[in-house]
């Protein structure tokens, strides 16, 4: 591009005025909206335009969705169902035989914070269950995701051509840019769910002065002029003669000047003193036709991060049918009770494949007491069961053949012991204190898992703990689902049945071995013996142990004078 440039044929309107009303292709809320700070993505998109975001702000910028009002907090179940190494190991997303980076932060923005409206899950579920059926539209969606995945990497590192020629680079990203709008408007013209929301909002930048302007740009940088040659070869196949027969510049282009206006455009600014290059016009230019269409490019950047929360939901699937397990989009709505035929726990695929197991309840305030030996699959059904309600109320699959989960504002897990070297309490002021911040966090919306309640204390003092716990979860009519070991106390409150919401599972077993599934009842003995036999911790093992030991040879003591 040597030429100079006119952009005179353009009514645009200025910067600082309200941009036209363009769709947000917004694919995560029924309601669409711009789910990232505008205003700092401005800022960010123009700096790293203009050399590369190498500190790796926008990246950053990106990663943090602002999602619509959620009452879910994250720091109430995140860490205890180890949401981090869920993303990790099952949101794997592989292209042209490359694996694409986890956006871990992105994605545990969005599973962090379930919507609370059932229109928002169900929207969620239509683009997922779209994608599922039509092999072309989930091929069109991963080549989408790859060209906005590239566009972003170009913002992110300038490559070896950026360094050579700045112009070059700051082109690709236009040519970027139109390559994608024209994917969106041409690809899902035919969606019908959510998806739709592409080619709408394709369809309306293509018609904005902004667009035209771009397109302009391009197809001047492109498309300068076309040349006619006659080639004369000799008999040795070389080139004898080559004539130039014809030359026709692009003269529709917007920004094309005649030569004579170009002579008289440049004698004109040396008059005045106004002395720049061509390549300096041409930076300016570009940069202008940047400022220009980036009210339009921040909402498709942020697509990056909700494709691959659609596209490695689908992988996760494929992953899971792979091993003979099924996924499914689960029903979803107020005070439903719970219902999860095969369930698995997708944590345990680091270990093998996962066992599934049926979980159903009575109500939705039910209260599940579970019991079973240890390493018999209690602390793995109750991540299972989070997981399931975490990824169900988000929209995608939950690790079951079929499901239905209630639509809650939170969820309180605790199934994990941590000890901290700034602890101040024992174990029996830390189960409290867990105890506390439960009722601190949960009303009749909510769902709560606890791991071995009250295993800090001494049977007697436990068991006034845990009934008062009991009564207190009547009171507030969550779904709670608790472990103990404390069985003689669970076989009374079996028969009693303090609280009228009770139920309670067993783990089952077999030949002292659990099965992993999971019955009505309560366990008959934890089987501490038979666990330890199998982990070779007996009297005669270990003093097998002991005395196939070496004998130390001790120092001799030295006698000491005085």
């Amino acid at each position: 591009m040597s030429k100079v440039l006119s952009s005179r044929r353009f009514k645009l309107r200025d910067r600082d005025q309200p941009a036209a009303r363009i769709p947000v292709p917004d694919l995560l809320h029924p309601r669409p909206r711009l789910g990232l700070d505008g205003k700092a993505l401005d800022e960010l998109l123009e700096i790293s335009f203009l050399g590369g975001d190498r500190a790796g702000h926008l990246e950053r910028a990106l990663e943090t969705p602002l999602l619509e009002t959620s009452d879910w907090r994250p720091e109430l179940f995140r860490d205890e169902l180890f949401l981090d190494d869920l993303i990790a190991d099952c949101f794997r997303m592989v292209v042209a035989g490359k694996a694409i980076p986890v956006t871990k932060a992105y994605l545990r923005g969005v599973l962090s914070r379930p919507p609370g409206d059932e229109a928002a899950v169900v929207f969620r579920q239509e683009v997922l269950s779209e994608l599922e059926r039509s092999e072309e539209l989930r091929e069109r969606a991963q080549n989408l995701f790859e060209q906005l995945y590239y566009l972003l990497s170009l913002f992110k590192a300038p490559n070896r051509r950026a360094k050579l020629d700045i112009t070059v680079f700051r082109l690709e990203i236009l040519e970027q840019a139109r390559k994608l709008v024209a994917l969106m408007d041409e690809d899902f013209a035919g969606a019908r769910s959510g998806l739709k929301r592409l080619h709408d909002s394709a369809r309306a930048i293509r018609e904005t002065e902004e667009y035209r302007l771009l397109a302009a740009l391009l197809d001047y940088e492109n498309h300068l002029a076309t040349l006619g040659f006659r080639v004369r070869v000799g008999a040795d196949g070389k080139i004898r003669q080559l004539d130039l027969t014809e030359i026709e510049e692009n003269v529709k282009n917007p920004f094309y000047r005649r030569p004579w206006r170009r002579l008289r455009d440049r004698f004109e600014m040396t008059r005045r003193g106004v002395e720049f290059t061509n390549r300096e016009l041409v930076n300016r230019v570009v940069h202008e036709v940047f400022l220009r269409i980036s009210d339009w490019l921040k909402p498709l950047l942020e697509l990056v991060g909700q494709l691959y929360f659609y596209l490695g939901a689908l992988g996760f699937r494929q992953r899971c049918l792979e091993a003979g397990l099924e996924m499914s989009l689960p029903a979803v709505a107020p005070g439903s009770r719970l219902e999860l035929e095969r369930l698995f726990n997708p944590l345990l695929f680091r270990q093998g494949t996962p066992v599934p197991c049926d979980v159903r309840t009575g109500s939705a305030d039910s209260i599940v007491i579970v019991t079973g030996p240890n390493s018999g699959g209690k602390t793995r059904l109750l991540q299972a069961v989070g997981i399931a309600q975490v990824l169900g109320q988000s929209g995608l699959y939950v690790p079951a053949a079929s499901a239905r989960i209630p639509l809650v504002a939170g969820l309180f897990a605790s199934t994990t012991e941590r000890a901290s070297v700034d602890q101040r309490e024992g174990r029996l002021g830390t189960e409290l204190l867990r105890i506390r911040r439960l009722f601190e966090s949960v009303d009749d919306r909510s769902m709560v898992i606890i791991d071995e309640l009250c295993s800090g204390t001494n049977p007697s003092e436990a068991e006034e703990i845990f009934l008062l716990v009991l009564e207190l979860l009547d009171r507030v009519k969550p779904m709670a689902f608790v472990t103990t070991h404390f069985l003689d106390f669970a076989r009374q409150l079996e028969r009693d049945h303090p609280v009228s919401t009770l139920e309670f599972l067993q783990v089952e077993m077999h030949d002292d071995r659990s099965t992993f599934q999971f019955v009505p009842g309560v366990a008959s003995t934890s089987l501490a013996a038979s666990t330890a036999r199998r982990l070779g911790v007996t009297f005669e093992e270990l003093s097998g142990l002991l005395d196939g030991r070496e004998p130390t040879e001790r120092p001799e003591k030295k006698a000491t004078v005085t």
